[in-house]
């Protein structure tokens, strides 16, 4: 099905104004290796958003440094304290080693943004 979305999934610019007038708080959006233009989400801002930062199609486990990657990006469009980062869908399809593999660099690519937001944090 998402074969057919086309290499950029715009779809999002429908559906977001949508649910910023909702009631919806929350919203997940895959963000690693996604078709979803990332500056889409500037038009959920105010909302949580669960960030996908971990690829779930593939047994490649990414580094942490991708992870802060994404997170870093999302943070032009989400505020920080709004910002959940979380894996692009659920991971039932993995092996349990992979997954866990994808959790811990999901965690540790967290904790490197808690780290250079502290830091900016502290300079101000």
């Amino acid at each position: 099905m998402k074969k057919t979305l086309g290499s950029e999934w715009r779809q999002y610019e429908e559906t977001f104004p949508k649910l910023q007038k909702s009631n919806i708080d929350l919203v997940s959006l895959e963000c690693h290796n996604s078709h979803v233009p990332m500056e889409l989400i500037e038009l959920i801002r105010g909302k949580k958003v669960m960030v996908g930062a971990i690829d779930v199609a593939t047994n490649a486990i990414e580094t942490p440094q991708e992870v802060a990657d994404t997170l870093r990006k999302a943070l032009q469009f989400v505020d920080a304290d709004k910002l959940y980062p979380c894996t692009n869908c659920g991971m039932a399809p993995l092996s349990r080693s992979v997954a866990r593999g994808k959790l811990n660099v999901l965690s540790a690519g967290a904790e490197i943004i808690l780290q250079e937001l502290s830091l900016l944090i502290a300079a101000e």
